[in-house]
């Protein structure tokens, strides 16, 4: 089933901004839907992010560089061999820029153009990437395929994230699942295909060039929560005070210190603010 986020008397040039622009009632979506079962939403305010010309602009204005773009040729990594040049910049040079000949050339004999990290250089997806980070609590990426008419699509691959497919233009085919558990849907301009984590999807588009955005939201993991609860407890006031006098103390009362002393440290934690913590240092290591 669909379910219609947004308004048919709705402008449709003003790009989405939140999760609810893009699946109506957010509450409902997260306590009913994430992390249970795919869901399939309509929004015609998403075809706004992104466009297939915004796309070729970019490829032709002579600025892209990698890791920004690549093309799937096997497999699901993008990939820049034989599609990227050396040019002289302030008297340098500099590897990895896009040779725009080249790309079409992949494109038009089947292969898929990707844009990665369009959360660092397009406006209106990075403003919507940070919006979703911080109300999933979630690291959030966002990248961009155009499958020309005809291509093989995108491979059969399971993510470690929560995604959010947004057809931005034409129409895909989505099989999602395995087995006999296996899923189709189509999804048209403006539709919002909601997949959860580890589940198997392949997309190929539909008699026509398509192009779909992937936003990618991964939770912090029990064990990432751990460490860094571990973590600040080792920089707290409690591990300070023992640390010049914790040779002096059995192993069974190190061991009871511990107990107590780390209780009270997790006990006194707030689980959503320490899920935005480990979320904004993955964050960071993944910009590092």
């Amino acid at each position: 089933m669909t379910i219609n986020a947004s308004s048919p008397a709705e402008e449709t040039t003003r790009a989405p901004e939140h999760l609810a622009d893009l699946v109506g009632d957010a509450e409902s979506f997260l306590s009913e839907v994430w992390g249970v079962r795919t869901a399939t939403f309509s929004c015609g305010r998403a075809k706004a992010l992104l466009s297939t010309a915004d796309v070729w602009r970019e490829l032709d204005c002579g600025s892209l560089v990698a890791p920004y773009f690549g093309v799937l040729r096997e497999g699901t990594t993008p990939t820049v061999s034989g599609i990227t040049e050396t040019r002289i910049v302030q008297t340098k040079p500099r590897p990895g820029y896009a040779k725009p000949a080249a790309v079409r050339q992949l494109v038009a004999s089947g292969h898929v153009f990707v844009l990665n990290q369009l959360e660092d250089w397009n406006g209106r997806v990075g403003a919507l990437v940070d919006s979703l980070r911080a109300q999933c609590r979630a690291q959030a990426g966002a990248a961009a395929y155009f499958c020309a008419a005809g291509s093989g699509g995108v491979p059969a691959h399971a993510d470690g994230a929560h995604t959010l497919t947004v057809q931005l233009e034409g129409r895909m085919r989505w099989s999602v699942g395995e087995g006999e558990h296996v899923s189709e849907t189509v999804a048209e301009a403006g539709d919002i295909l909601y997949v959860p984590a580890g589940q198997v999807r392949q997309g190929a588009p539909c008699g026509a060039d398509a192009l779909h955005l992937v936003i990618s939201l991964q939770q912090p993991t029990a064990r990432d929560l751990a460490e860094l609860a571990l973590a600040t407890f080792l920089k707290g006031p409690a591990a300070a005070g023992i640390a010049g006098t914790h040779h002096f103390l059995s192993l069974e009362e190190k061991v009871a210190w511990l107990r107590t002393e780390l209780r009270a440290h997790l006990a006194g934690h707030d689980r959503g603010a320490l899920a935005e913590q480990a979320v904004l240092l993955r964050q960071r290591e993944g910009r590092a």
